[in-house]
């Protein structure tokens, strides 16, 4: 017998993902009878580099923000989609309904559509976010008025939710059933095995990530006159030596993401969730890369610069490669603390009791 969740997962970057699988991995720990179905357009591989035992269908849950690339969004497209997604089509939430019908509860971080869902199916919902849509698009109100209405119906979605879990570093606060630290995929490697599998010697070791995107920077030549350090750009195209001292990594790499993070001796990210709770989890020295618009990077900035003594830059001083004379400073301080908790772990002991206890409902 197994015990069969539903998990809606906004496609918006991977942490929303990383951030459902890591509660998964800790929840099959506690339930190995556990199923989920995981409900995204977020790439099946992603969800197999940790998960083993699940359902994936390939449906577009949520909008989100439309992105030219890992540092700037387009509102214009944006609102474009949410014309077209919102509201939730009845013959849409019926058709998940019956695939979710014999579930337990269903998950959503932070995509409200599987909040209709379970609605419709007469089983609890539990939303699992850091921030909400309606709190994003706010702050885009004064240039885009045309976001009010979207606001004001996924407010109302949001709040259908039965159990509510929020996990630091909050963006938003309000009435939750749970608040939990910074979640995380655990790491699994050693850090000298993964040295030995970068083949980066002894060298200072700098990743440069945005979230799972491909991303090149227009100077990366100059990184060669940093020849003591050793630079990695996760998640792109194909695994390539740039440089001596530069190396491309393949999205699809064998190498684990937060044992990457772990490894390494400063990490150069997009001011992003996942990444951010990776960084709690190795203890990491920090430089994120802000994006003006975007209301959670002010709040994931100054938890970076608080908790981890990380430290901060613009897109601009990013692209220009102005943060590569910061590297010998930062390298200096000495790396935080890394966290010993894991959210992950909360949050799957909060779902255990709900497990079971609402599967096979009849639909309305």
């Amino acid at each position: 017998m197994t015990t069969e969740i539903a998990c809606f997962i906004s496609p918006h970057g991977f942490g929303h993902a990383t951030r459902t699988i890591a509660v998964l991995e800790m929840l099959q720990q506690l339930r190995p009878d556990l199923h989920p179905h995981i409900f995204s357009t977020v790439p099946e591989s992603l969800i197999r580099q940790t998960l083993h035992c699940f359902t994936y269908h390939h449906v577009l849950v949520d909008v989100g923000l439309v992105q030219n690339s890992a540092l700037e969004e387009d509102i214009d497209a944006t609102l474009v989609k949410l014309d077209a997604f919102l509201p939730f089509s009845p013959t849409l939430t019926d058709q998940l309904a019956a695939l979710c019908a014999n579930c337990s509860f269903v998950l959503c971080d932070i995509a409200p559509l599987g909040i209709a869902v379970a609605k419709r199916a007469g089983i609890p919902s539990i939303l699992l976010e850091n921030f909400t849509w309606d709190w994003i698009y706010e702050a885009y109100l004064d240039k885009f008025p045309q976001l009010a209405v979207h606001i004001q119906y996924l407010k109302g979605e949001f709040a259908r939710a039965d159990y509510h879990i929020q996990t630091e570093p909050l963006c938003n606060t309000g009435t939750r059933d749970l608040l939990c630290g910074p979640i995380f995929r655990q790491k699994r490697d050693g850090c000298a095995d993964i040295r030995r599998a970068l083949s980066c010697s002894t060298k200072k070791t700098v990743l440069v990530t945005l979230g799972g995107l491909p991303h090149q920077l227009p100077n990366w030549m100059d990184m060669e006159l940093y020849s003591d350090y050793f630079f990695i750009f996760s998640g792109q195209k194909a695994t390539k030596r740039l440089a001596k001292n530069i190396l491309y990594l393949d999205s699809e790499s064998s190498i684990y993401h937060p044992d990457l993070v772990d490894a390494v001796d400063l990490v150069v990210c997009k001011a992003g969730y996942s990444t951010v709770a990776e960084c709690c989890q190795a203890g990491s020295r920090v430089i994120a890369v802000g994006r003006p618009d975007f209301a959670e990077t002010k709040v994931l900035q100054k938890y970076i610069q608080e908790v981890l003594g990380g430290d901060s830059i613009n897109t601009e001083n990013f692209l220009s490669g102005q943060w590569l004379s910061l590297i010998p400073t930062i390298l200096k301080k000495e790396a935080s603390s890394p966290f010993r908790e894991n959210g992950a772990q909360a949050a799957a002991h909060f779902l255990v009791p709900l497990l079971g206890a609402s599967a096979g409902r009849v639909l309305l």
